[in-house]
């Protein structure tokens, strides 16, 4: 009696450890698969004694597309592809038994693997359920279905459009840890793609498999919780953006308007409306660009590669409009100056009083160059001339200055994001 008693503390014991630590599942699965709840239970892994269930996994890339920068996600239909092995499944014929009845495959086990950043998943029903199940001769069963996927994929868009994404698919078992099964890729093609697959926006530079095992909180309760390793699989997809749609919808024009702006450095300095009306017009149609190409971006907290240039360029234009500012003060002197002398008349002993001219300017126009207290005409038309040629000058300056800071801009701008940063990237991939 002393002995069932102890044999029944014994389980006790060894029942309630089960509970406290997720890395003896293992070992305690015999006994409780005594527990009366597992009755009930159809669909049980199938396991051989203690050790994990190995489950092989892959897919092919159907399709991808309908990428969305501004929800960051993406959508992809793929064939799923699982192997793994269940000991009563084994039978004596040499050929597989093929299974694709939909209520037979619900009947069975199948592993629990879901797309973990996966926002909408479905499987497909037409004509048929999509799926197929074969199974040899020694139990080895190999499990193929689709599915179609809208994927969440965080998009870093500091270099964007000349951007290069890494965008992952995510599996992991969602009830098993690694101690009951340990889900890996397949040795050999165990990603594969569709090499007709056509993207507007991307060019697939690569799509392989990778890992992300990792330990996790399950069973969680009010008061407790269990801590246990899950199988977990990535397929990585690296795209690099195409600079083709870019360059022609805002790089070029943004560019053509800056040089349309230059114009104004040819104009007659006297046009004053031509040149002002000029230098608003390009402002107002590169900022409306501008606020075209931010509704289609998520409003992230950093600047990107395409605000870079749409700022530059705005800068640039600014400085047309700054520039004429100049040359319009100059010349509003040497009008000023010039119709001075044209109102006086030319006299030896009589000059013109500085106190019947406007003296606005920078330290007074009739300030300088006097006879005593009078200001002869020559010397005002020397004024006119002096002021006029500093416009002149200031234009000609212009004419070379913008159109070589604008290239000098074009020259690192672009040899920073289409080399250094990719050099830079290369090195460190996580910077």
């Amino acid at each position: 009696m002393m002995n069932l008693v102890l044999i029944g503390f014994g389980l006790s014991l060894l029942f309630f450890s089960e509970f406290i630590s997720g890395s003896e599942v293992a070992q305690n699965q015999s006994l409780m698969s005594t527990h009366p709840i597992y009755k009930l239970i159809r669909k049980k892994i199938p396991r051989v004694g203690n050790a994990p269930l190995d489950v092989k996994f892959g897919f092919y890339i159907e399709s991808l597309g309908n990428f969305r920068s501004n929800e960051m996600a993406f959508d992809v239909d793929m064939y799923l592809y699982m192997s793994w092995t269940d000991a009563a499944m084994e039978h004596d014929d040499e050929e597989y038994v093929l299974i694709n009845d939909k209520t037979v495959l619900e009947n069975m086990w199948v592993p629990d693997l879901y797309f973990a950043n996966a926002r909408t998943a479905y499987f497909h029903d037409v004509t048929v359920p999509n799926f197929n199940m074969f199974i040899n001769k020694d139990g080895v069963i190999a499990y193929g279905t689709r599915v179609t996927l809208t994927v969440a994929c965080n998009l870093v868009l500091k270099n964007y459009p000349l951007d290069s994404q890494t965008c992952s698919i995510k599996i992991i078992s969602y009830a098993h840890v690694i101690p009951m099964m340990n889900v890996t890729w397949f040795n050999e093609g165990a990603v594969r793609f569709n090499a007709e697959i056509g993207l507007p926006e991307f060019k697939i530079m690569s799509i392989r498999p990778a890992y992300c095992n990792g330990t996790f909180h399950y069973t969680i309760t009010e008061n407790s919780s269990r801590v246990g390793e899950f199988s977990c699989l990535m397929g990585l997809i690296e795209l690099e953006r195409a600079i083709g749609y870019h360059l022609v919808q805002s790089y070029l024009p943004n560019a053509a308007i800056v040089i349309i702006s230059w114009v104004s450095f040819w104009i007659d300095r006297r046009a004053v409306p031509a040149r002002v009306s000029l230098s608003f017009t390009c402002l107002l149609t590169l900022s409306t660009q501008g606020n075209g190409l931010r509704y289609a971006l998520p409003p992230v907290a950093y600047s990107k590669a395409i605000d870079h240039w749409f700022g530059v360029c705005m800068l640039f234009i600014f400085g047309v409009l700054l520039e004429f500012a100049l040359v319009n003060s100059y010349m509003r002197r040497a009008n000023k100056y010039n119709n001075l002398a044209q109102s006086m008349r030319w006299s030896t002993s009589h000059g013109y009083h500085p106190g019947e001219t406007d003296t606005d300017t920078e330290d007074g126009p009739l300030r300088r160059h006097k006879l005593g207290s009078y200001v002869s005409q020559p010397e005002l038309v020397y004024k006119a001339m002096f002021f006029n040629r500093r416009a002149l000058a200031v234009d000609q300056i212009s004419r070379v200055a913008f159109p070589g800071g604008f290239a000098c801009f074009n020259f690192m701008y672009w040899y920073y994001y289409l080399y250094y940063s990719v050099v830079t990237k290369t090195i460190d991939p996580e910077s």
